[in-house]
């Protein structure tokens, strides 16, 4: 039944609308369906569960917990299925929210216990439920820029997939701790000195959480960055060997021209002399000792050249057939290096299955740009078996865990608003890659 003191619990639930916008800032690039779409249906929908939670806990006599707690499962469900990320990503996004907001209910139940000393009641006063609130509300505004920025960054980064797994761990510790210091009764708070020790404990508690989270992205940020410099190095490799087949060509090249003034010498004496025989058998012996052209160019770009190029010299070497066609601009439509760590990641997966493989094998790259917006990459080879895949990933075939490679061409074609699909088909894998910068 509806009363003016159900309001109570109502506010104290009011509380997940401040979370669901934290939920939701970091993750706004990811989102399956359009924000305006989650503001217009999602706002109404948590008012109406809040409603319906606090005029339930009125009548059961519930403290809030068990209506949020209850709820949280189904919250996280949807969350997950509204935001187009891995599994582990919006879940730890979800927990460190509620291990931060657990911190802010403790400090609002201290604040309505000195408000209210008398408050028997399992739900907070109006002006503790209120506080809350304004608690939970100031809190992201304080945080509003680390969250758009870093939290943001953290979420598009592939490189560091296996912290995710482990990052759950931290807030639902924090959120535990929380539930076991509430106290039972206010009274509790008023035995010597708890009143000052409690809120200082809570503070310490939320202090020490947000330094985790900062500790946390800041080895995020520098397992990062080592990714990036190995990757850095590898292209360097790559510029190193093709600088020194380009430096053994131009060496052939002068020796050859060098020994094309003697040849025409004796070319010359032949032909004085009119022994037209021995001066075919002497051009034919000549045509065996001039070297091939070893440094194809496959397409305009350096560096996208140089890295086909080195891949395309290990394919030689390990046996595999390797086909090439791409046709792109002497200027690639999105920064270079992001391009050479997507077309080098797919070349080597692809050259790792192929090693794998006895008899015939064959590598296939295509890239075709049109116009100045839009590129499709595929890489086709052949593959001895599927791949693993787990919660829409790949597990990866050199190391425990998942692949880093694929999950990286997976994020540099969300970041340009394109697309990355994957499949293994009777002995060939399949990657396919558009981006719409």
């Amino acid at each position: 039944m509806w009363n003016v003191e159900t309001i109570r619990p109502i506010l104290e639930l009011a509380i997940v609308l401040p979370a669901a916008v934290s939920c939701f800032l970091p993750v706004r690039d990811h989102l399956r369906v359009r924000g305006r779409f989650i503001v217009l249906w999602g706002f109404p929908l948590l008012v109406l569960w809040a409603l319906l939670g606090g005029m339930a806990c009125y009548s059961m006599g519930w403290k809030k917990n068990i209506w949020l707690f209850s709820s949280l499962p189904l919250f996280i469900f949807l969350y997950c299925r509204l935001v187009d990320l891995p599994f582990w990503k919006p879940v730890s996004v979800a927990l460190g929210i509620c291990g931060t907001f657990s911190c802010l209910s403790n400090l609002a139940i201290a604040a309505d216990a000195y408000l209210a000393p008398n408050n028997a009641s399992p739900w907070l006063t109006f002006q503790g439920a209120a506080l809350y609130n304004l608690f939970a509300w100031t809190l992201m505004g304080l945080l509003f820029y680390p969250i758009i920025h870093g939290a943001r960054w953290l979420i598009n980064q592939a490189e560091t997939p296996r912290t995710w797994h482990i990052f759950w761990i931290l807030p639902s510790f924090f959120v535990g701790i929380n539930l076991l210091i509430q106290p039972v009764d206010y009274a509790t708070l008023y035995a010597g000195r708890m009143m000052v020790l409690y809120p200082v404990a809570v503070l310490f508690l939320l202090v020490l959480l947000l330094f985790f989270y900062l500790m946390f992205w800041t080895i995020a940020r520098e397992l990062g960055n080592n990714m990036r410099l190995q990757q850095e190095n590898h292209f360097l490799q790559i510029q190193a060997s093709q600088y020194s087949a380009l430096r053994k060509s131009i060496e052939e090249t002068q020796r050859t021209r060098h020994d094309l003034r003697q040849h025409l010498t004796a070319i010359q004496g032949f032909i004085d002399r009119g022994d037209l025989n021995a001066l075919a058998d002497y051009i034919k012996i000549c045509g065996t000792s001039i070297p091939s052209d070893t440094m194809r160019s496959y397409c305009g770009n350096p560096a996208v050249d140089a890295v086909v190029r080195y891949y395309a010299d290990k394919a030689a070497e390990l046996g595999t057939d390797m086909e090439v066609s791409i046709q792109i601009r002497a200027q690639t439509i999105i920064p270079e290096p992001e391009f050479c760590v997507l077309l080098g990641n797919l070349l080597e997966n692809a050259l790792e299955a192929c090693a794998e493989l006895q008899g015939k094998k064959y590598v296939r790259v295509s890239a075709i740009q049109t116009g100045n917006s839009m590129l499709s990459l595929t890489v086709d080879n052949t593959s001895a078996k599927p791949p693993v895949v787990e919660m829409g990933k790949f597990r990866s075939s050199k190391r425990d865990g998942f692949g880093i490679g694929i999950e990286s061409a997976r994020t540099i074609a969300e970041h340009y608003n394109g697309d990355a699909r994957f499949q293994w088909k009777e002995g060939v894998f399949y990657a396919s890659v558009m981006l719409n910068p």
